[in-house]
């Protein structure tokens, strides 16, 4: 073999070799290629840990977005708490639809989770049992008997239901049947009451042309003008009417949430209508009279207009008594005796039964006392008791104004209501203006001393208080 073909000898053998390490470290490669391949196909990510583990129902009190907190009542723990979120939070609507935290409202019954050490929710979920009544002005709430009526369905209730006006929570005493609410709950239970449109009060000044005129506020209010009225009125704009003998005048006004209107009518002129001097002597003396459909005090002497009226008397253990009497110019008498009831044999009954039953508002103590309107005196003030729904307002110079309704029953018991003390009004008053301030302590509830057509309003503000009543 001569010296070339050595050296191919030796050149084909060192490719073989070369080819040979080369196909080694592709299979090499191949191979660990497909066990990178088998390892990220089989093998097990790293779980998450849900660190959300508790659950409740819940009542949404308020929500701080500067702070990311969510103020809620945890309905089976009967207790309030503060949990906070933050973008990761889920928040959905009933249907799973996805909602911003800002449609939150007070009063939403939601399902939550949460982190009961971190505070903080994972998710929050208005309730797909829970449901909502919007609008509603057909209802009424006896929680002291714990049951109420949504138009023509019944419903529980207790005194731990949340009624919310204006984000705040205020007592369901405060609730008045003018009112327009949103009723939340589950099943046949109420758990929550938004006051949707509140009241406010329509003051009159300077009446004395007008008394026994009557009064109409829009549809919502019809009533006679009596000495030193307060009237409830739902907020709105409405027009006043007043009309009566040689009247018929009709104003603008705007009633805003818990706030006076003044309705001035001092620049009304009447014709002075003749009148004359009326005395009463009524047996018995505890009757009550009225002068056409007009209480009248008969411990002293009243003026009438001259002509024909029809006086009634009353008085318990005694049939009542109607009659015409003419009133003429001079001192006049009025003289009425009532027989006593009889049964139905004829013989008479004689009863031990005391006077007609009173209600007596006691506290709080020197604030004026009004019943549908009707100033009754001040506190501690005793009047004749009229079974049915009213509603009793409470105002002092200096204080809250505040309404609260009530249910008397009718029996012949005297009833008595202390309700809670009022609020006195932490108003600046700078320049004309007055800015106000809510129960919370901050100034985010402003009135003014504003004059349209004549009228002035003056603003007052929420809080949660309650009543009691014993019968006696």
């Amino acid at each position: 073999m001569n010296l070339k073909d050595k050296i191919q000898k030796i050149i084909k053998s060192v490719l073989c070799g070369v080819c040979l390490v080369l196909t080694g470290c592709s299979a090499a490669s191949m191979a660990q290629e497909s066990s990178f391949e088998s390892a990220y196909e089989n093998g097990v990510e790293e779980e998450k840990v849900n660190i959300y583990t508790s659950t409740a129902s819940v009542i949404i009190r308020s929500v701080n977005e500067e702070d990311q907190k969510i103020s809620m009542y945890l309905i089976n723990r009967n207790e309030n708490r503060d949990i906070g979120y933050n973008g990761a939070t889920v928040i959905q609507d009933k249907y799973e639809n996805a909602m911003s935290i800002a449609q939150l409202k007070p009063g939403d019954i939601a399902e939550i989770t949460y982190n009961s050490e971190l505070e903080r929710a994972g998710s929050i979920t208005l309730s797909q049992d829970a449901w909502s009544f919007e609008g509603v002005t057909k209802y009424n709430l006896n929680i002291g008997n714990g049951n109420a009526s949504i138009g023509d369905e019944t419903f529980s209730i207790d005194n731990k239901v949340l009624v919310f006006a204006e984000g705040d929570v205020i007592d369901a005493a405060q609730i008045i049947n003018q009112d327009v609410l949103t009723i939340r709950g589950k099943g046949h239970s109420i758990m929550s009451i938004t006051v949707e449109k509140g009241h406010g009060y329509l003051d009159i000044k300077n009446d004395e042309a007008v008394l026994g005129s009557f009064i109409e506020v829009g549809q919502t209010v019809i009533s006679q003008i009596a000495p030193d009225m307060l009237i409830t009125v739902p907020e709105g704009s409405y027009t006043v009417r007043i009309t009566g003998e040689g009247i018929d005048e009709s104003r603008e006004i705007q009633i805003e949430r818990n706030k006076e209107t003044i309705l001035d009518l001092g620049d009304i002129e009447v014709a002075k209508i003749q009148d004359a001097s009326v005395k009463f002597a009524i047996t018995p003396s505890t009757a009550v009279v009225y002068v056409d459909d007009v209480k009248i005090d008969t411990s002293r002497s009243a003026r009438l207009p001259l002509g024909l009226h029809l006086v009634t008397a009353t008085a318990s253990g005694y049939d009542s008594l109607s009659q015409y009497f003419q009133i003429e110019d001079g001192v006049n008498t009025v003289r009425m005796t009532l027989e006593e009831e009889s049964d139905i044999s004829g013989n008479d009954i004689f009863s031990s039964e005391k006077e007609e039953p009173t209600i007596t508002i006691e506290s709080p103590i020197g604030a004026e006392v009004y019943q549908d309107n009707l100033y009754m005196g001040i506190a501690p003030v005793t009047y004749n008791k009229t079974a049915g729904d009213h509603t009793i307002t409470l105002r002092k110079t200096g204080y809250i104004t505040r309404s609260y309704g009530i249910t008397v029953v009718d029996d012949k018991n005297d009833v008595t209501y202390a309700f809670p003390d009022l609020e006195r009004e932490n108003n600046t008053v700078s320049g004309n203006s007055v800015n106000g301030q809510n129960e919370n302590g901050n100034g985010n509830t402003s009135g003014s001393n504003n004059t349209v057509s004549g009228n002035s309003v003056s603003g007052n503000s929420v809080s949660g208080n309650s009543a009691s009543g014993t019968n006696g």
